[in-house]
């Protein structure tokens, strides 16, 4: 009879090893990233809060779900913090731009009583039957007018209802974008398409950009909880995101100094080994060998001074499980 023993090491760094020993039977490797914020109280400003982040964790953090907010009340009930923070989320471009070329406006038709200048949330441009423009919720699935100048003309109507996005997606797939409207000769033959169509309404390509998350994060505005009374935008220039010791987020001068959340991403890697012995297993001595080993793995692949082993203790408080079997 022969006696094997199975244990597992834990080990967080950033790359992948593998340990390779004359006892070694087997081994197996099994990672997972973990992330989780961390809050720096010394007071900066937006920008140079976002570079600390960004040189020693991961960026500003993202804040867009109950999970996400929960995390911040733990650290700020764990650290006594009652205070505004700085966070990943910043007004991006606040004005209405043509998804083709990214270009500005140079002709509108808005609606005159149409609201355009909601900081809440994401908007995007439909054209009505009536030849006026109106400002909708980008999420909605409406028509949409692509802009192909080799088929069909500049103004190809899709039946489809999607919502911008999708839309957005589709025409740069099929066509070449959304539908620009440059003039008012153009508005009036979109207009004619959607009335012998008999169709009410349809996405072109319009929409506005408002808060962006600093890691490049997806907005998902639904998620997004602002506090009460929150974005004010009180002196006029408020274009980068607090959030409170609740989770809730606000707006604030970038110019101001306050603590931040950081985010940072931490890659565990577990391995698992058998050994085997003619006799019994000195667990400290094998420990020892695989910790020096492991180490000097590291230390050759030049991994950040944060990796560290740890070892898994099974639910019976051992680290090796003992397995006989037929030699």
């Amino acid at each position: 009879m022969s006696i094997n023993y199975r244990g597992s090491g834990l080990c967080g760094n950033k790359q992948t090893h593998l340990l390779s020993f004359n006892t070694v039977l087997s081994t197996g490797l099994f990672s997972k990233t973990s992330c989780y914020f961390i809050l720096i109280q010394e007071p900066k400003t937006w920008s140079e809060a976002q570079t600390h982040c960004r040189q020693y964790h991961f960026d500003l953090a993202t804040i867009q779900s109950d999970e996400d907010r929960f995390k911040i009340q733990e650290i700020a009930t764990s650290m006594n913090f009652q205070n505004r923070a700085w966070m990943g989320f910043y007004d991006g471009v606040f004005a209405w731009r043509w998804s083709y070329q990214d270009k500005n406006l140079g002709y509108t038709n808005w609606d005159t009583l149409e609201d355009t200048t909601s900081r809440t949330q994401r908007m995007c441009g439909v054209i009505r039957n009536t030849g006026k423009w109106h400002a909708a919720s980008c999420d909605e699935p409406k028509p949409f007018f692509c802009y192909d100048s080799f088929i069909g003309g500049k103004f190809i109507i899709n039946l489809a209802k999607l919502s911008w996005s999708d839309a957005q997606r589709h025409c740069r797939s099929k066509n070449i974008d959304l539908s620009t409207i440059n003039d008012i000769i153009e508005n009036g033959i979109v207009t004619t398409i959607l009335k012998l169509g008999l169709i009410t309404e349809a996405w072109i390509g319009l929409s506005k950009n408002l808060w962006l998350w600093s890691d490049q994060s997806k907005v998902t505005w639904l998620s997004v909880n602002w506090a009460d009374g929150q974005p004010d935008n009180a002196d006029g220039n408020e274009k980068c995101g607090f959030v409170n010791e609740t989770g809730l987020i606000g707006d604030e001068a970038c110019s101001h100094t306050l603590p931040f959340f950081c985010t940072k991403y931490v890659k565990i890697q577990i391995v698992r080994f058998a050994v085997k012995s003619s006799g019994l297993l000195n667990e400290s001595a094998v420990m020892e060998a695989i910790e020096k080993k492991m180490n000097q793995i590291l230390g050759d692949q030049q991994v950040d001074i944060e990796s560290n082993i740890t070892w898994r203790v099974q639910p019976d408080g051992q680290i090796f499980q003992r397995q006989e079997r037929d030699t």
